[in-house]
């Protein structure tokens, strides 16, 4: 009686995490990486009864929420909502508005079994490689090395939300000249596929071997497969006249988890329908849950990096740059953002009130499984979610 009480379940638990917290007792005994368990926990009890609590209120009374605590994590799909659009209007604030290239690099399908046993070496190498491609092409086509810019962005699913790990890259078309005077352009013929597929691949090639010299324990058939690489592992789009398309498009699915609860559909039976683009995809929950866990990547492996005069270390070039090709005026900046990507403060109900704009002040706090006593007089012990009060105030 005591722990069905104190269940997060207990009507604060979305359907994502109903599905979870089934399988949770079986992941916890698994031999599943540390990692993989903290983040199915903390995920599970996301702004459930089991998280501590706090009651925000109007300070002319007109509204009072209160809110469970959020985990956090970047494989919350609850959580990472709201960070999306952040990270999209922050980024579209960080790069020039000038023509960008988007670029997609790949491993090689041979690597997929062996992901998730050196999961932090395999991404470090596709940053690595993807990076190391690029500014070599660019060194080649000029007889100094400019400055260039460009944000990776790691992904880890495909379509149906299989393993797939890869790298998107938003490059801007200019660069810094190494005397800090004048702005170089990259041209389009630059990124002639079959030269760019094989710098990339020799240079993944080396640093595959280097992997398997340090884990021999990997086996000669993944050796013998390195120098089989030959394929076209780089995806080139077109030039983008705005980074701003290419931003909003990597917003939906940036921190490495892809996973957007509007597209799936929890079945009675047991099972999911999941919603990408015009298709549609069907798994057992317990084939969904095993999807999920293996786009978890490490806690101390960066999902998205900067390079170049994107960089925060690079700031002052940043600077240059902008003198160079041309400050954007107000007006231009203000545009630039659509609907969907602006992230309104007063949407942030504990932020301010939705009536007046007035900040809100921290009313009171409780602990886990506890209710405040401005909620309980009102509502009991089982009050209304967060979701419900977005709703009623809609």
């Amino acid at each position: 009686l005591v722990r069905y009480l104190q269940c997060p379940k207990n009507n604060s638990m979305n359907e994502f995490q109903q599905v979870l917290y089934k399988q949770i007792d079986k992941i916890q005994a698994s031999n599943l990486p540390t990692h993989v368990k903290k983040v199915v926990s903390a995920v599970t009890l996301c702004r459930t009864n089991a998280m501590k609590g706090r009651v925000y209120s109007c300070p002319n009374g007109h509204f009072s929420i209160f809110m469970r605590e959020s985990c956090n994590n970047r494989s919350c799909p609850t959580c990472q909502s709201e960070n999306k659009r952040e990270w999209n209007s922050n980024t579209k604030d960080k790069v020039t508005n000038s023509p960008h290239y988007h670029l997609v690099f790949k491993l090689p399908a041979f690597l997929y079994p062996y992901i998730l046993s050196y999961y932090k070496e395999f991404i470090e190498i596709l940053f690595d490689a993807s990076s190391k491609s690029i500014l070599k092409l660019i060194k080649y086509s000029f007889d100094i090395a400019p400055t260039t810019a460009f944000i990776s962005v790691l992904h880890t699913h495909g379509d149906a939300y299989q393993l797939h790990p890869h790298i998107h890259i938003i490059l801007n078309s200019i660069a810094l000249s190494k005397k800090q005077d004048k702005i170089l352009l990259l041209d389009e013929t630059l990124f002639k596929l079959d030269n760019f597929n094989s710098i990339y691949n020799q240079i993944l090639k080396k640093e595959l071997i280097l992997l398997y010299k340090k884990h021999p324990e990997l086996g000669i058939d993944f050796r013998q497969n390195i120098d089989n690489i030959h394929k076209e592992n780089i995806f080139i789009s077109k030039k983008y006249e705005s980074p701003y398309p290419i931003i909003d498009y990597l917003s939906k699915t940036i921190k490495g988890n892809a996973l957007d609860l509007n597209q799936v559909d929890f079945l009675d039976n047991g099972s999911i329908n999941l919603h990408n683009k015009d298709k549609s995809f069907s798994f057992s929950n317990n084939e969904f849950v095993i999807r999920y866990i293996k786009h978890i990547i490490p806690q101390n492996i960066k999902s998205i990096r900067y390079s170049g005069f994107y960089s925060s270390a690079s700031r002052s070039k940043y600077e240059i740059v902008n003198q160079l090709f041309e400050v954007l005026s107000k007006e231009e900046t203000e545009s630039k953002f659509n609907d969907d990507s602006i992230l309104d403060e007063n949407l942030k109900f504990h932020k301010s009130c939705p009536f007046c704009y007035q900040k809100m002040i921290l009313l009171e706090e409780v602990d886990e499984f506890k209710v405040p006593d401005i909620v309980y007089i009102k509502f009991g012990k089982d009050p209304p979610t967060e979701e419900l009060f977005t709703r009623l105030v809609a």
